[in-house]
């Protein structure tokens, strides 16, 4: 392993992991933006690079499954489901044909048609002979109730997400039935499924460790001189990040106009 040419090529994103975590840790995205302060971006880039100088190899894969409420779920936080807003409706008006039902509460009559169908098997709703729903006064059952929950704990959740891992069996059971992986608009809940990869150091990296801390070199080296450091004096004070002068830049290709620009600007040169 040529150790001084790995540490001239090295950027303060993988330096900064080299010296921070040692063969036994588990290291993934998630750990380095927290640990680290590294963007998402960051700690992927960290993790290519260092698997590139074989410095990192990765050691497991995890799926984790995520249910991302959307709009419609939005509106049943605030309003309430379907179910719950029909069997209010009918405590406090009484019998009511379903047709009346969906245009007093502003919704579509196969939604409310829909509601009726489960809630009158599970006994909560009946027809009567003037052919109106009716509230038999049994008390809604656990899937409409935890609905509600999902999607309240939903919206206060960062991002709107809920983790699969952090529901009940029954949680799981209900939000199944609720969430969607592609056409999630009339669903509540969106299903994302996503993947946490782990990573460990790979055996030597202690040598570019030892000769990282004997050139003094920590990761929070000045690679880029801002006008806030000119301004504040800060670059006086601190240590610069190395640069390899012998690499070829980046090659410039000079724009040219375009040839059919150049027939009509010399079509209206003739002209005039």
């Amino acid at each position: 392993m040529d150790i001084k040419g790995i540490i001239k090529n090295l950027h303060p994103l993988e330096i900064k992991v080299l010296l921070k975590y040692s063969a036994k840790d588990e290291l993934t995205s998630e750990k380095l933006q927290k640990e680290l302060d590294y963007k998402e971006g960051h700690a992927n880039q960290a993790f290519s690079w260092l698997s590139g100088k074989e410095l990192l190899k990765e050691v497991r894969r995890q799926p984790h499954t995520f249910y991302e409420i959307t709009d419609l779920g939005k509106q049943i936080a605030e309003n309430g489901t379907v179910e719950e807003r029909v069997v209010k409706f009918l405590k406090e008006n009484g019998a009511q044909s379903l047709p009346l039902i969906a245009e007093k509460l502003g919704l579509e009559s196969k939604d409310v048609g829909s509601a009726f169908g489960p809630l009158s098997k599970e006994g909560v709703l009946k027809m009567n002979e003037a052919k109106q729903a009716e509230y038999t006064g049994k008390e809604l059952p656990s899937r409409i109730t935890l609905t509600s929950d999902l999607v309240k704990k939903a919206l206060a959740s960062e991002g709107g997400l809920l983790n699969k891992e952090d529901l009940s069996a029954e949680e799981v059971e209900v939000i199944n039935g609720l969430a969607k992986k592609r056409g999630a608009a009339d669903a509540p809940f969106k299903m994302i499924e996503r993947e946490t990869v782990y990573y460990k150091l790979n055996e030597g990296f202690e040598a570019v460790v030892e000769e990282l801390n004997k050139a003094g070199i920590t990761g929070n080296e000045i690679g880029e001189i801002t006008p806030k450091m000119l301004a504040s004096g800060e670059w006086k004070n601190g240590t610069f990040r190395g640069y390899n002068i012998a690499i070829p830049p980046a090659r410039i290709i000079p724009g040219r106009t375009n040839p059919y620009v150049q027939f009509l600007e010399s079509v209206k040169d003739k002209l005039t």
